[in-house]
């Protein structure tokens, strides 16, 4: 599937109010990049990817990966200011027969048709502070859902916490903690723009520490959803939280089955 987009047309402008900490006033456009946006685009992803700490936040796709999003398998935003790239998200739209992150969740789960992918966001270190990220998660959400794709997913490093507050701000839900890369571990997000937000039961809430993975994928097999994360301390903490929904489905259940 193409998507048809014209990389002339500008979706979004706005003013930067900070950099690197400093107050300024800095013009910038957002818009759709097309293929010959490639060579640029390579350019600030690599320049992004050697700025990294640590590499695990930002695990490095195919070397085609960028190309494919420019329209054939999704859509890719940029961000300019001073007539360069300053940030690039990535929309993917999967289509029957490609990798989608939906197959991470167990059956029954939405088709590969309904979903989009939040994947690879990246601003410019000089610019960060500006609430961009978030504005990308919200455009992204209105492209998906201009395409017909109401379930939205991502996945975000565990040593990621900015990102997955971000989205977790935007919506979102934790559904499984993922081992993969190689041993990598990444959260998968999950927000199903067709239903209400999740409601939750109040004093369900579990709170762990990021390292402690298997504690938080043993209260999701339990039912639980990872709903806030909390980065004030010197460790990021995740709240994890028991929709009422589930609750009442479990609940009933029981009953159900008596009578049949």
């Amino acid at each position: 599937m193409t998507v048809p987009l014209s990389p002339d047309q500008t979706v979004h402008a706005g003013v930067l109010r900070v950099r690197r900490g400093a107050s300024v006033s800095i013009p910038y456009r957002l818009r759709f990049l097309g293929p010959g946006d490639l060579p640029a685009l390579e350019a600030f992803r690599g320049f992004i990817f050697d700025q990294l700490p640590d590499i695990d936040a930002y695990f490095p796709e195919t070397p085609e990966f960028a190309g494919l999003h420019l329209g054939e398998r999704g859509v890719t935003l940029g961000l300019e200011a001073e007539g360069r790239l300053i940030g690039c998200a990535i929309l993917g739209l999967p289509q029957p027969g490609m990798p989608a992150f939906v197959e991470d969740l167990p059956q029954p789960r939405p088709a590969v048709t309904s979903t989009a992918h939040m994947a690879s966001c990246m601003i410019h270190p000089d610019f960060r502070g500006n609430g961009l990220q978030r504005l990308l998660v919200g455009m992204r959400t209105f492209h998906a859902l201009g395409a017909g794709r109401t379930q939205l997913f991502s996945r975000v490093a565990l040593s990621n916490p900015l990102s997955l507050s971000n989205l977790l701000a935007g919506g979102f839900v934790v559904r499984r903690v993922l081992t993969m890369h190689s041993g990598r571990l990444r959260y998968l997000l999950h927000r199903d723009m067709g239903a209400p937000p999740p409601a939750w039961i109040p004093g369900s809430e579990r709170v762990f520490t990021i390292p402690e993975v298997d504690e938080q994928r043993s209260v999701i097999e339990a039912g639980w959803i990872g709903a806030a994360v909390d980065l004030s301390g010197p460790v990021p903490l995740v709240t994890y939280a028991r929709p009422a929904v589930a609750a009442a489905a479990v609940a009933v259940a029981p009953c159900v089955e008596a009578v049949s």
